[in-house]
């Protein structure tokens, strides 16, 4: 049981860094279609298209992040107290928890609220 929530542990982990990446991505993919949108150059059909494509790969891997967090993390509150809990460092770690997933959290919000400006942007511009 232990190497499982080991494995859980890193698979969480590594889940969450997944998350952050693709959705940084999607940050600069979103920047940049507001400045392509804002351009007249001739290859920008070629660049929305390969933005398109981007972002519907992105989506997929960002949801399967998601699944893995949360049914990650389920499994991580079960057995904190019996495989992560440092005596040591006592209630304090409970607050460091609180203020670590506080920012995530809204990091993960600023990144999603970008994504769902992104998938505008990328429906008008193919919208006649």
């Amino acid at each position: 049981m232990t190497i499982f929530i080991m494995l859980n542990n890193l698979l969480h982990d590594f889940a969450v860094s997944i998350l952050f990446t693709c959705l940084a991505v999607l940050t600069i993919i979103y920047r940049m279609s507001r400045r392509s949108a804002q351009s007249s150059s001739a290859d920008f059909q070629n660049r929305t298209e390969f933005a398109r494509e981007i972002f519907a790969a992105l989506n997929k891997i960002i949801l399967g992040a998601w699944v893995v967090i949360i049914v990650g993390g389920v499994i991580r509150t079960m057995a904190y107290e019996e495989y992560e809990w440092m005596v040591a460092a006592g209630r304090g770690q409970v607050a460091a928890l609180i203020v670590k997933h506080v920012l995530l959290g809204g990091l993960v919000v600023a990144g999603t609220i970008l994504q769902l400006r992104l998938r505008k942007v990328l429906r008008r511009v193919t919208s006649p």
